[in-house]
Protein backbone atom coordinates (compact mmCIF):
# COMPACT_ATOMS: atom_id res chain seq x y z
CA UNK A 1 0.00 0.00 0.00
CA UNK A 2 1.41 3.40 -0.99
CA UNK A 3 1.87 5.88 1.83
CA UNK A 4 0.89 9.48 1.08
CA UNK A 5 3.97 11.63 1.57
CA UNK A 6 4.23 15.37 1.74
CA UNK A 7 4.97 16.83 -1.68
CA UNK A 8 5.97 20.21 -3.04
CA UNK A 9 6.70 22.01 -6.29
CA UNK A 10 8.76 25.10 -7.13
CA UNK A 11 7.46 27.64 -9.64
CA UNK A 12 7.67 31.21 -10.86
CA UNK A 13 4.19 32.58 -10.26
CA UNK A 14 2.90 34.99 -12.89
CA UNK A 15 0.07 36.26 -10.70
CA UNK A 16 0.74 37.92 -7.32
CA UNK A 17 0.18 35.76 -4.25
CA UNK A 18 1.40 36.10 -0.68
CA UNK A 19 3.19 33.60 1.52
CA UNK A 20 0.59 31.58 3.40
CA UNK A 21 -2.08 32.00 0.70
CA UNK A 22 -4.09 28.90 -0.15
CA UNK A 23 -6.11 28.00 -3.22
CA UNK A 24 -8.02 25.02 -4.61
CA UNK A 25 -5.99 22.51 -6.60
CA UNK A 26 -8.21 23.28 -9.63
CA UNK A 27 -7.48 27.04 -9.39
CA UNK A 28 -3.75 27.29 -10.07
CA UNK A 29 -2.54 30.79 -10.89
CA UNK A 30 -0.53 31.18 -14.10
CA UNK A 31 2.96 29.85 -13.39
CA UNK A 32 6.08 28.29 -14.83
CA UNK A 33 7.12 25.10 -13.06
CA UNK A 34 10.85 25.05 -12.35
CA UNK A 35 10.83 21.81 -10.33
CA UNK A 36 7.92 19.43 -10.75
CA UNK A 37 6.28 17.62 -7.85
CA UNK A 38 8.75 16.14 -5.39
CA UNK A 39 8.66 14.46 -1.99
CA UNK A 40 10.99 15.78 0.68
CA UNK A 41 11.10 16.02 4.46
CA UNK A 42 11.10 19.81 4.34
CA UNK A 43 11.27 20.14 8.13
CA UNK A 44 14.58 18.31 8.33
CA UNK A 45 16.09 19.71 5.14
CA UNK A 46 17.77 23.04 4.72
CA UNK A 47 15.97 23.56 1.40
CA UNK A 48 14.60 27.06 1.98
CA UNK A 49 17.92 28.53 3.12
CA UNK A 50 19.91 26.70 0.45
CA UNK A 51 17.46 27.80 -2.25
CA UNK A 52 17.63 31.38 -0.96
CA UNK A 53 21.46 31.31 -1.30
CA UNK A 54 21.24 29.79 -4.80
CA UNK A 55 18.76 32.43 -5.99
CA UNK A 56 20.90 35.22 -4.55
CA UNK A 57 23.35 34.42 -7.37
CA UNK A 58 20.73 34.62 -10.15
CA UNK A 59 19.76 37.94 -11.73
CA UNK A 60 16.07 38.39 -12.59
CA UNK A 61 15.47 37.82 -16.30
CA UNK A 62 12.72 37.65 -18.89
CA UNK A 63 11.62 35.05 -21.42
CA UNK A 64 9.20 35.42 -24.33
CA UNK A 65 6.15 33.19 -24.86
CA UNK A 66 6.18 31.37 -28.19
CA UNK A 67 3.67 28.85 -29.57
CA UNK A 68 0.96 26.67 -28.10
CA UNK A 69 1.44 22.93 -27.72
CA UNK A 70 -0.45 20.05 -26.12
CA UNK A 71 1.01 18.01 -23.25
CA UNK A 72 -0.18 14.82 -21.59
CA UNK A 73 -0.61 11.23 -22.66
CA UNK A 74 -3.68 12.14 -24.69
CA UNK A 75 -2.44 15.65 -25.58
CA UNK A 76 -5.21 16.99 -23.33
CA UNK A 77 -3.36 19.89 -21.69
CA UNK A 78 -2.92 23.04 -23.76
CA UNK A 79 0.19 25.06 -22.90
CA UNK A 80 2.14 28.03 -24.21
CA UNK A 81 5.82 27.23 -24.63
CA UNK A 82 8.54 29.64 -23.56
CA UNK A 83 11.59 30.41 -25.67
CA UNK A 84 14.75 28.46 -25.00
CA UNK A 85 16.84 30.60 -22.67
CA UNK A 86 20.24 29.90 -21.07
CA UNK A 87 19.29 31.66 -17.82
CA UNK A 88 16.06 29.69 -17.45
CA UNK A 89 17.73 26.36 -18.23
CA UNK A 90 20.60 27.09 -15.83
CA UNK A 91 18.12 28.01 -13.08
CA UNK A 92 16.16 24.79 -13.66
CA UNK A 93 19.28 22.58 -13.65
CA UNK A 94 20.66 24.20 -10.49
CA UNK A 95 17.36 23.95 -8.60
CA UNK A 96 17.00 20.26 -9.58
CA UNK A 97 20.58 19.55 -8.45
CA UNK A 98 19.95 21.30 -5.13
CA UNK A 99 16.74 19.33 -4.58
CA UNK A 100 18.48 16.03 -5.33
CA UNK A 101 21.22 17.00 -2.89
CA UNK A 102 18.52 17.60 -0.24
CA UNK A 103 17.10 14.11 -0.88
CA UNK A 104 14.09 15.01 -3.04
CA UNK A 105 12.30 12.24 -4.90
CA UNK A 106 10.55 13.46 -8.07
CA UNK A 107 7.15 12.21 -9.23
CA UNK A 108 8.05 12.70 -12.92
CA UNK A 109 11.85 12.85 -13.17
CA UNK A 110 11.68 12.47 -16.95
CA UNK A 111 10.65 16.15 -17.15
CA UNK A 112 13.81 17.33 -15.41
CA UNK A 113 16.99 18.54 -17.10
CA UNK A 114 17.00 17.36 -20.75
CA UNK A 115 13.24 16.69 -20.49
CA UNK A 116 12.47 20.22 -19.23
CA UNK A 117 10.22 22.24 -21.55
CA UNK A 118 9.36 25.59 -19.99
CA UNK A 119 5.69 26.37 -20.47
CA UNK A 120 2.61 27.97 -18.97
CA UNK A 121 -0.63 26.00 -18.95
CA UNK A 122 -3.61 27.67 -20.61
CA UNK A 123 -6.23 28.28 -17.91
CA UNK A 124 -9.97 28.80 -18.49
CA UNK A 125 -9.78 32.39 -17.19
CA UNK A 126 -6.34 33.47 -18.43
CA UNK A 127 -3.36 32.53 -20.58
CA UNK A 128 -0.21 33.83 -22.22
CA UNK A 129 -0.19 34.88 -25.85
CA UNK A 130 2.66 34.53 -28.32
CA UNK A 131 5.13 37.36 -27.69
CA UNK A 132 4.12 37.97 -24.06
CA UNK A 133 7.07 38.56 -21.74
CA UNK A 134 7.45 36.39 -18.64
CA UNK A 135 9.55 37.85 -15.81
CA UNK A 136 11.50 35.49 -13.58
CA UNK A 137 12.05 37.39 -10.34
CA UNK A 138 11.18 34.99 -7.48
CA UNK A 139 10.62 31.27 -7.05
CA UNK A 140 7.80 29.98 -4.89
CA UNK A 141 7.74 26.75 -2.89
CA UNK A 142 4.21 25.36 -2.98
CA UNK A 143 2.83 22.74 -0.60
CA UNK A 144 0.82 20.25 -2.68
CA UNK A 145 -0.98 18.74 0.38
CA UNK A 146 -1.39 21.45 3.05
CA UNK A 147 -2.68 19.86 6.25
CA UNK A 148 -2.93 16.57 4.34
CA UNK A 149 -5.55 17.96 1.94
CA UNK A 150 -4.86 16.90 -1.69
CA UNK A 151 -7.45 19.39 -2.98
CA UNK A 152 -5.66 22.50 -1.70
CA UNK A 153 -2.33 24.23 -2.40
CA UNK A 154 -0.42 26.59 -0.10
CA UNK A 155 2.33 29.14 -0.76
CA UNK A 156 5.12 28.30 1.70
CA UNK A 157 7.98 30.59 0.66
CA UNK A 158 8.63 33.20 -2.01
CA UNK A 159 12.36 33.59 -2.64
CA UNK A 160 13.65 36.40 -4.88
CA UNK A 161 16.27 36.14 -7.59
CA UNK A 162 18.73 38.79 -6.49
CA UNK A 163 21.86 38.55 -8.62
CA UNK A 164 25.27 39.63 -7.43
CA UNK A 165 24.00 42.85 -5.82
CA UNK A 166 21.48 40.91 -3.73
CA UNK A 167 24.14 38.41 -2.68
CA UNK A 168 26.51 41.23 -1.70
CA UNK A 169 23.85 43.16 0.22
CA UNK A 170 22.51 40.14 2.12
CA UNK A 171 25.75 39.15 3.33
Amino acid sequence: MEVLTQKYTIAQLLEPMAEGAEYASADWPLHVTIAGIFALDLASSSLVERLRRLLACHEPFTVRATVDAYFGLKKQTRVTLLEANKQLNALHYEVIALLRDCGAIFTTPQFNEAGFRAHVSVRPHTRLLRGDIVEFSALTIIDMFPDGNPYRRKILSILPLQGENGATNSG
